[in-house]
């Protein structure tokens, strides 16, 4: 019975994972298509700090995803984990460690773009405009993992 119950747990905690994976796939891919518009802006405000010497004063808003991964910590925590294959195991924890890569870089960004609102200048702006660049690469690579992942455990 004990061993029953473990296993009816296990399979709800890998379909809580399975929904937390959809929904960090429906965020990355909502903000993907954000992120080259808001790099072009701000290539535009370097670009007239540049040319005219003038810091900028409009900078589009900040976009970013809403990353989780509440349930996967509850899938470690709960020995969950230990009923899915190893193999595929290693498919999901890279899945979830390419969106700690997303949400780090994106902690990042979200300081930076505070920072570059209240300093006038170009080494704000520039540093800014490469952490843009790495989350544009990190971003797709995470989507793929992402849908790895969820072929995996069965979607």
């Amino acid at each position: 019975r004990d061993e029953y119950r473990d296993r009816e747990m296990a399979a709800a905690t890998l379909t809580l994972v399975k929904a937390e994976l959809q929904h960090n796939l429906s965020e990355l891919e909502r903000i993907v298509p954000l992120r080259q518009g808001m790099l072009e802006r701000y290539i535009e405000a370097l670009d007239a700090l540049r040319n005219e010497n003038v810091f900028p004063q409009n900078f589009p808003d900040f976009q970013s995803p809403d990353i989780t991964s509440l349930a996967y910590e509850l899938a470690q925590d709960s020995g969950a984990v230990t009923v899915v294959p190893p193999e595929e195991l290693l498919v999901i924890a890279r899945a979830y460690e390419s969106l700690r890569e997303v949400s780090e870089n994106d902690d990042f960004l979200d300081a930076r773009n505070a920072q570059i609102r209240f300093n006038d200048g170009e080494q704000y702006l520039s540093g800014f405009i490469y952490y843009v660049y790495r989350a544009a690469a990190n971003e797709p690579a995470a989507i793929e993992d992402i849908r790895e992942a969820l072929r995996l455990l069965g979607d």
